[in-house]
């Protein structure tokens, strides 16, 4: 579960993100638990907060241990030299990776299902953030993923970004 101190209007609050995909957030703010729907801005944003959707009263769950963690993988080269761009999807919380549904060289589209995840005893699917190939993997069935972690690199051309 990851945790932030907000400031708004000079007022802080603590807010803790129990819950994390495609669609929607759940949120505990000052302890009181908020369902957030999301809305993905631009092509390496991780879809920012768009509106306050339900408040639910239940506690969240802790987030599993992690043993056994997946490494951050070793800093990537440099795709400039290559006309490419590359964008990588990371893990949102952490968790068990449950199924990878591509393959190194497949063509892949934005938002497109890749990753089943799951954290929190529910499964996440975690999508692909642009469209392009696939690079590299860095994860495999089995693999537990620390929050922030590298799942998969998609290569983009930097022509299909114009």
């Amino acid at each position: 579960m990851s945790e932030y101190i907000l400031t708004i209007n000079e007022k802080e609050y603590r807010a803790e993100v129990s819950e994390i995909n495609a669609e929607y957030a759940l949120i505990q703010v000052n302890g009181k638990e908020y369902r957030v729907d999301l809305r993905q801005l631009g092509l390496s944003k991780l879809m920012p907060v768009a509106t306050v959707a339900e408040t639910r009263t239940a506690a969240a769950p802790a987030a599993p241990a992690a043993i056994g963690v997946v490494p951050a993988p070793a800093a990537l080269p440099s795709a400039a030299a290559s006309g490419e761009s590359s964008s990588l999807v990371k893990a949102p919380l952490p968790g068990l990776i449950i199924d990878v549904k591509v393959r190194e060289g497949e063509k892949v589209k934005a938002g497109q299902n890749i990753v089943v995840m799951e954290a929190m005893k529910m499964e996440n699917q975690i999508q692909a953030t642009t469209d392009g190939t696939v690079k590299k993997i860095f994860i495999k069935k089995g693999d537990n993923v620390a929050e922030g972690n590298a799942l998969i690199e998609i290569a983009r051309s930097d022509m299909a970004s114009l």
